[in-house]
């Protein structure tokens, strides 16, 4: 045998009892239980916050639906009017257009909330917030035109 040989004889039983003596020291530690349970509440916290968060955006996507199915049921109370004029029966259908098109849009984020899982839950999140933003603005909007057809500030905006 050479001598290199012999060297890699040796080396190998030692490296093979090095490694079972690191395996049986971190088997025997009391940290991979610890590190176990802290990672699950870690997780099950995780799951809590993402269950919140899907609430709450749930919460409000429905409060804006609910303010815009009432807007969908007063215009399509005023498109029944028979005495209603040409130009009115046009402003309305507009008007019920634009709702129907807000409220299938929060439909869409409802759906998407509702089926959004931990690793897209941030991107549903954001996506949702500006929908509540943007129907918030629509109704803000909508308040305006109120404003500039009457010439009065009913609402008292400063609009």
């Amino acid at each position: 045998m050479t001598k290199e040989n012999r060297n890699n004889m040796r080396t190998y039983p030692l490296t093979i009892a090095v490694f079972c003596a690191t395996l049986a020291f971190t088997a025997c530690s009391d940290t991979a239980p610890q590190n176990t349970e802290q990672m699950e509440k870690k997780v099950d916290q995780a799951m809590e916050d993402l269950r919140k968060g899907k609430d709450e955006a749930s919460q409000e996507l429905r409060k804006l639906r609910e303010q815009l199915s009432m807007q969908a049921a007063q215009a399509e109370e005023r498109l029944k009017d028979p005495s209603l004029k040409p130009e009115e029966r046009s402003e309305w259908e507009t008007f019920k257009k634009d709702v129907d098109e807000q409220m299938g849009r929060l439909d869409k984020n409802l759906n998407d909330v509702e089926n959004a899982t931990a690793e897209t839950w941030q991107d549903v999140k954001d996506g949702t917030k500006r929908t509540a933003d943007d129907v918030g603005n629509w109704f803000q909007r909508q308040a305006e035109k109120v404003d500039r057809k009457t010439k009065a500030d009913a609402d008292h905006d400063g609009h």
